[in-house]
């Protein structure tokens, strides 16, 4: 707006800035937050005196369909995961934690030694990673609240190859003449772990390894947390347990990929059904 006076923009002049910026490229759900932005500065103004109205309140804003999760195939994420523990056994860990015990991208590169307890199999769920252009990494408590931090149980492969991950890490420490530091992060870029891994990196060195294997379905590890809900279904899961999981604050949230497996089933059967009516 320049250096217009706020008094003076009406809703049509923003309803024709959001078109344009649909017309530069920007998503439905970029430009609602940018109309979010405006209608509660205007808000504010209009609490304090400040401005007459708010225009965009009758502004036109682009609606954003809700597209149902993706959730990758049981067969394309073994696929991946058996490549991956030959080339980048790192990623592959990833990926694991993701897709068992869904965790988010951000708690994955929060994940410290001290969370992971080998003996009992548990992985404990406290704070993740974000960073901030111009500020850097900073430690921060858990995307969700109810459910936000939790202790899951994990299985004796995802054990092995943590435990595996852990000796690797053990054996440069030795090399460097050092112990492994008692709040080492599973994940870094750093020799002995005592800084955390970017989580930009995961993402894109997952999606590098997805370009050079378009052979198989790619997923991405927001993906993979659809894929925790649709196989916690597919075993009978109730939306109670997968929540906890998942660590949702709301039942309504895991209840989006649930429906998805839910819907893929009828589909199927009622493609069965039409095979027996036909003798097939």
């Amino acid at each position: 707006m320049g250096d217009r006076v706020a008094d003076g923009i009406n809703s049509h002049e923003l309803t024709r800035l959001y078109d344009a910026l649909l017309a530069k490229g920007l998503k439905a759900t970029s430009v609602r937050l940018i109309h979010a932005l405006i209608r509660s500065a205007f808000t504010w103004g209009e609490k304090r005196g400040m401005v007459s109205s708010n225009p965009a309140k009758l502004a036109e804003c682009p609606t954003v369909r809700a597209e149902p999760p993706r959730s990758p195939s049981m067969e394309a994420v073994q696929a991946h995961l058996e490549i991956l523990q030959e080339q980048d056994s790192e990623i592959a860990l990833v990926v694991r934690l993701a897709a068992t015990i869904g965790l988010r991208r951000n708690e994955i590169a929060g994940l410290r030694w001290e969370h992971v307890d080998l003996d009992k199999g548990l992985v404990s769920i406290s704070q993740g990673i974000t960073v901030t252009p111009g500020e850097g990494a900073s430690v921060t408590s858990t995307k969700t609240g109810q459910h936000g931090h939790g202790g899951l149980s994990i299985d004796k492969g995802l054990v092995a190859m943590l435990r595996d991950t852990y000796e690797r890490l053990e054996k440069v420490a030795a090399d460097l003449g050092e112990d492994v530091p008692s709040d080492a992060y599973v994940f870094s870029s750093d020799p002995l772990h005592k800084k955390p891994i970017n989580p930009d990196t995961l993402t894109k060195r997952l999606r590098n390894h997805m370009d050079r294997h378009p052979e198989i379905p790619s997923f991405t590890l927001k993906d993979l947390r659809a894929f925790t809900a649709t196989m916690l279904e597919a075993t009978g899961a109730d939306i109670t347990t997968a929540q906890a999981v998942l660590r949702h604050s709301s039942g309504q949230t895991t209840m989006r990929p649930y429906r998805a497996a839910r819907m893929a089933r009828v589909r199927g059967a009622t493609v069965e059904l039409g095979r027996q009516i036909d003798g097939v």
